[in-house]
C-alpha cells in the first residue's frame, strides 16, 4: 500500500500516476488509478502541472466553465468545496 496524503480521511495511493501525451490530439492523459470511472466532469480553462524528475506532484485546474453541476458532483467524488 502507498503512503497517505494529507486529507481526511487518509487516502492511500497504491501506484504513482501515469501520464501520456498524445501529440496528434494534443491531449495529456493522467491516470491516478485503475478501474472504470463512475463520474465524468467536463470543463474548460487553464491547468498547471507540478512535477520533478520523479514524476507528477499535483495538477491544478482553473476552470473558466463547467459542463456539470460541480456543487452536486464534487462531494460525491470526495472533492472538498471551499
Amino acid at each position: 500500500m502507498g503512503e497517505p496524503i494529507s486529507v481526511e480521511p487518509p487516502v492511500f495511493i497504491s501506484q504513482p500516476p501515469r501520464a501520456y501525451y498524445d501529440r496528434r490530439a494534443d491531449v495529456l492523459s493522467v491516470t491516478m488509478r485503475e478501474g472504470e470511472p463512475k463520474y465524468v466532469v467536463v470543463g474548460r480553462g487553464t491547468f498547471v502541472i507540478f512535477a520533478d524528475e520523479e514524476g507528477i506532484w499535483s495538477i491544478d485546474l482553473e476552470a473558466e466553465s463547467w459542463d456539470s453541476d460541480v456543487d452536486e458532483v464534487f462531494p460525491l467524488m470526495k472533492i472538498e468545496i471551499w
